[in-house]
């Protein structure tokens, strides 16, 4: 029981820190952009911005079955200790970070790359490891336990970024640093040693390498459709995107042939041979592409729309969205044990579907939210997303990795991981596509006209709207007045009470917002359709097995 424990505190106090420092660093970005002196309306700036949010989940989705591969033949315990360490000294390093500009913001990245390295470690094994030491009745609750981890790590991260980063940037990374020390000392006592293997070992470098520079390629080309090319707000037209994007889809076409001739394979394609498996692993991507970039976009639309239409300054909408998505957090963190609870009266199949079926019906009432909506009405929304991503989570994390046994269960939780941070990126893409692509006919227009009514002149209007209005969605999400700061990049001189008038907080707001409700409600509409499609794909995952 005590061994049970301390495996179980590991895992917890890992998945904390690591939620902790994603939402930590979302809410604290102004601060570090003012810290290494860099303008994120810049090209540099936008370009870091993204890469700074994105570098953890992007290294992950490439590094993670790599990592569970080789855990399966070094030992889970051995390499968990390792991620520990080595997302502990990221950590330290992203704290200590020298110099200013580019430079920095190159060695920031460089730095959350490397903590992406020892998140993968971590989390491609805390999942087995639990699944090697829970017996099956015990799995579900225990996997509930650490998924709530993963919630209170954002709550918390929210409150402890927004403190720290008004005393100094570097704290939002050093605050990590105790818990990554407990975390190495305690997993170096307690899971060393455990899943030990046998000597013999043979790498498949070939089919490591392909797999990783076709995702990396893929991944980066996903990536780059969300900068701006060209005349267009998003960066579908860019040729570079295709080429990124298919050279890695032809490197992953040619992986599966070679890896099913290796003798000693890198990604255990005979995994997916197992019905449980993979039908457990394909309804998760789905439900991550509709739930990947929810919270981001819910958090734009907060910042941008809701929160300024009722007079909220920019400065004060960071923290705010992320108090208004708090229900979220909690119904996923209060759900989470429970779904393990009930797999084992009912079967992952049916709370798994429940749960998938339940975050569709949420998605599809926030596809119908009208502009002057209730809060009580969309926290009540976003909480059956949370609780329906909850019910999903443990009970299918389990009988993925139920039905492999001990040996390949670190391989199983690698590609289970891998596809997941596919699908939030896939998410991330796939979101902005739709809200700007649904907005764009209208967008510029309605704001044009906007500011001629407030009395800006014709010139400068257009002036305004020669910058790429996504800067003005990017300007609200870090918490600047998005009026105010095309005013600054577009280098116009506008009049003290037209300037008062269209810096209001309401007047971007009034004047985006029934533009931009078509784009979010055909994005919200699409997450619907993939979480229904989760549900059937666990409805059909067929009789299941808990192997011991």
């Amino acid at each position: 029981m005590e061994y049970k424990r301390a495996v179980l505190l590991n895992s917890f106090i890992g998945a904390f820190m690591a939620s902790m420092n994603i939402s930590a660093l979302v809410i604290a970005l102004p601060a570090v952009f003012r810290g290494i002196d860099i303008d994120p309306f810049s090209p540099l700036g936008f370009v870091s911005m993204l890469w700074l949010i994105l570098a953890y989940p992007f290294t992950m989705a490439i590094f993670v079955a790599i990592i569970g591969r080789l855990s399966d033949m070094y030992g889970k315990g051995r390499v968990f200790t390792l991620g520990a360490l080595t997302f502990t000294v990221s950590s330290l390093l992203l704290g200590l970070t020298p110099g200013s500009g580019a430079f920095a913001a190159a060695l920031l990245v460089a730095f959350r790359v490397l903590q992406g390295i020892g998140g993968s470690m971590m989390f491609s094994n805390s999942a087995a490891i639990i699944a090697d030491v829970f017996p099956p009745n015990e799995r579900g609750f225990a996997q509930g336990v650490v998924g709530i981890s993963f919630s209170a790590g954002s709550i918390a991260g929210l409150l402890v970024g927004g403190a720290l980063a008004v005393v100094d940037w570097r704290l939002v990374f050093l605050v990590n640093v105790p818990l990554g020390l407990l975390t190495t000392l305690w997993s170096y006592r307690t899971l060393f040693n455990l899943s030990q293997t046998a000597g013999g070992v043979v790498i498949d470098w070939l089919g490591a390498s392909i797999l990783a520079a076709g995702l990396l390629s893929a991944l980066s080309g996903l990536t780059l459709s969300m900068m701006p090319y060209g005349g267009s707000m998003v960066g579908w037209g860019n040729p570079a995107v295709w080429a990124l994007i298919g050279t890695g889809i032809a490197l992953l076409a040619l992986l599966i042939p070679l890896e099913r001739r290796a003798a000693s394979p890198m990604l255990r394609l005979d995994l997916f041979s197992k019905r449980q498996f993979s039908f457990g692993v394909f309804s998760a991507f789905l439900l991550f592409l509709a739930q990947g970039a929810n919270i981001f976009v819910l958090s734009i639309f907060l910042q941008a729309v809701y929160l300024p239409m009722r007079g909220m300054p920019y400065e004060e909408t960071p923290l705010w969205a992320g108090i208004y998505l708090i229900p979220n957090s909690v119904a996923s963190a209060l759900f989470a044990p429970i779904g393990g609870k009930l797999l084992n009266k009912l079967g992952a199949r049916t709370v798994s579907t429940l749960g998938a079926v339940l975050a569709g019906i949420g998605f599809e009432l926030l596809a119908a939210l009208p502009l002057s909506f209730a809060y009580s009405l969309f926290a009540a929304i976003i909480a059956l997303i949370g609780t329906g991503f909850g019910l999903f989570m443990s009970p299918n994390l389990v009988s993925i990795l139920s039905s492999v046994p001990s040996k390949h269960r670190g391989a199983a939780s690698g590609i289970r991981a891998m596809v997941q941070n596919v699908g939030t990126l896939m998410s991330f893409a796939i979101f902005m596509t739709l809200i700007i692509a649904g907005s764009a006919p209208l967008l510029a227009p309605a704001l044009y006209h906007a500011l001629l009514n407030a009395g800006v002149p014709s010139d400068d209007a257009r002036s305004l709207l020669s910058i790429p209005p996504v800067v003005a969605f990017f300007a609200a999400f870090l918490g600047y007045n998005p009026i105010g700061t095309l005013v600054s990049l577009a280098h116009v001189q506008i009049g003290g009470t037209v300037y008062a008038t269209i810096t209001e907080p309401r007047f971007f707001a009034d004047a985006i917002a029934p533009a931009l409700l078509s784009g979010f409600h055909n994005a919200y509409h699409l997450a619907a359709i993939f979480a229904f499609a989760a549900a059937v794909l666990s409805a059909l995952r067929g009789r299941e097995t808990l192997l011991e």
